[in-house]
């Protein structure tokens, strides 16, 4: 078991504590590393909650199709607490899937 320097500030936060910064983060408007600088939190450890949260929050790939009748028709994918994708036109299609594979990839904080 790995046991934390008490002369290093680092401090143990358990998952309810985690996913209130990451709630607190999201309403903040703060990039990751001000956020993290903000609260003290080591930057990497901030970055892997996220990731961490990111891997399960992101659905499989599902097809979908728009109706060709009405011109009128949108359709809206819920991304997040405050992210809403709109596409209004096949057109679309392409870059929000092109989008949604770069959000579900893997990537740094």
């Amino acid at each position: 078991m790995k046991r934390s320097n008490p002369s290093s500030g680092a401090r143990r936060t358990n998952a309810a504590q985690r996913a209130q910064f990451l709630a607190e983060f999201d309403r903040s408007g703060l990039s990751a590393a001000a956020f993290a600088r903000r609260h003290k939190l080591n930057y990497t450890t901030f970055c892997g909650w996220r990731q961490q949260r990111a891997a399960g929050k992101f659905p499989a790939f599902v097809q979908v199709e728009l109706p060709s009748s009405s011109a009128a028709a949108e359709l809206a994918i819920e991304l997040g607490p405050q992210i809403t994708m709109r596409i209004g036109s096949a057109a679309q299609i392409g870059l929000a899937a092109q989008l949604l594979k770069t959000l579900h990839s893997p990537a740094s904080c």
